[in-house]
């Protein structure tokens, strides 16, 4: 996606939660979206890097960069998902149903657990390699997918606060 794709759906994702924010009156949801906006990024970036790098390996530690790929582009496509669900949550009208944020908070239970088995998979890998392009890799998809973990753990907390008691 374009850098200018990006931002023009970031300022619609904004303007509809300004115009909406009636069901948001206690909650921050901005704060995490674009967190999660800034995370994308950071993935996209060093996605860009990565066929390269891949390039200049082999064996093993092609196989640990293919994987750091995958897990990139599995991250992607989950964090695209949510935006999509959110999208559509938060347009849907002027009561955020507790069914809806229930079915956000799972898609975000979702990404906390699969951060998870990449984490370890992550860390695995980092003790079975000594290539230092690898080992760097490893650390920013690892401080990628903790990132992760953490935007979607206070995702749930916000999306709560959504709620009308």
């Amino acid at each position: 996606m374009s850098k200018r794709k990006n931002l023009l759906l970031s300022a619609a994702l904004l303007s509809a939660l300004s115009i909406f924010a009636g069901p948001f009156a206690f909650a921050n949801p901005e704060a995490y979206i674009e967190k999660l906006f800034d995370l994308r990024t950071a993935i996209t970036d060093q996605g860009k890097n990565l066929p390269g790098d891949i390039k200049k390996t082999n064996g093993e530690d092609m196989r640990t960069l293919e994987r750091i790929f995958e897990l990139n582009t599995s991250a992607l496509t989950t964090i695209e998902a949510y935006f999509r669900i959110f999208k559509v949550t938060i347009t849907s009208g002027n009561d955020t149903k507790p069914e809806a944020v229930n079915i956000l908070n799972d898609w975000l239970n979702f990404i906390a657990n699969q951060c998870t088995y990449d984490t370890e998979y992550l860390n695995a890998a980092l003790k079975d390699t000594r290539n230092k392009d690898v080992i760097q890799n490893l650390n920013i998809s690892k401080k990628n997918i903790d990132k992760l973990a953490e935007i979607a753990q206070e995702g749930i907390a916000e999306n709560n606060k959504m709620i009308k008691k």
